[in-house]
């Protein structure tokens, strides 16, 4: 089972900073997986339980998290799709799936537009499809980021809207490990992605209707975020896309609900 360890990893050379990248699993179907802002690699543990038999898994901890490095400047979400890409040239995989949890759905979207003979297919979960909002609520979120983003204070923050009620209830430890994570990150690392994320974020609608490869669009039912209700009406503009919603979970649904994950993702990418 994958643990994320600062201490190794492949180290990645990406257009928007230098990545640090675990590879696990014995089947040879491979997929990316790539965590959400304020998250780490390690939230796909359990996913990776369910996957690692059948796939080989690369787990991409993005910057600003985990064991990368700051992000290069100037930072776009768009750059993290070129990013997906150096990540396969450097294992040497000519096309893979990728699944995205948030912002990473965003950058697996973006690989899928940039290049479309290297990505298989795009599983995205609780992922924005919208452009970013600058209104009070989110310029507080980025300001604090930058201020407290390195502790315990603000990682409760950010969890009180991440869980499901079920989770809260029979789970408190897997919030208290999302927690953890925070006193050993940046805060202006942090903040820097934390503006390209929620801010600054390009709308991608638009571009929906040019994806060529399969997507799978899992909300979750509690995900107050990016509510399923609102995600389903954009995904129709994708030609070849499937939505699904599970319950009792919120804006990490990989980490709350991995089972289910794991077998729409099959559904998706079968193993070969």
């Amino acid at each position: 089972m994958f643990r994320e360890d600062k201490t190794c990893g492949r180290r990645v050379a990406t257009p928007i900073g230098e990545l640090a990248v675990w590879e696990t699993g014995s089947g040879a179907t491979p997929l990316l997986l790539w965590h959400g802002l304020y998250a780490e690699a390690s939230m796909f543990d359990p996913l990776v339980k369910e996957l690692a038999p059948d796939y080989r898994l690369l787990l991409i901890s993005a910057p600003g998290h985990g064991a990368s490095g700051p992000p290069d400047l100037p930072f776009t979400n768009a750059a993290s799709g070129a990013a997906v890409i150096a990540v396969l040239d450097a294992f040497g995989i000519e096309r893979a799936a990728i699944l995205g949890s948030s912002w990473g759905g965003i950058a697996a979207v973006h690989a899928a537009l940039q290049a479309p003979r290297r990505i298989s297919a795009v599983a995205a979960f609780n992922t924005p499809f919208g452009s970013g909002t600058h209104d009070l609520g989110t310029r507080f979120i980025v300001w604090l980021t930058g201020l407290l983003g390195n502790t315990s204070f603000f990682g409760r923050r950010v969890a009180s809207g991440f869980f499901s009620g079920r989770t809260r209830a029979q789970n408190p430890e897997v919030i208290e490990e999302f927690v953890a994570a925070f006193p050993a990150r940046a805060p202006r690392s942090l903040q820097i992605i934390a503006r390209a994320v929620l801010m600054e974020r390009e709308s991608l609608i638009p571009l929906l209707p040019q994806i060529q490869v399969p997507v799978l669009v899992v909300s979750g039912a509690e995900d107050t975020r990016y509510p399923p209700a609102q995600t389903q009406g954009i995904v129709r503009r994708i030609p070849n896309a499937r939505f699904f919603t599970i319950e009792d979970s919120g804006h990490l649904t990989p980490l709350e609900q991995p089972e289910i994950a794991a077998r729409l993702v099959r559904g998706l990418v079968p193993p070969r």
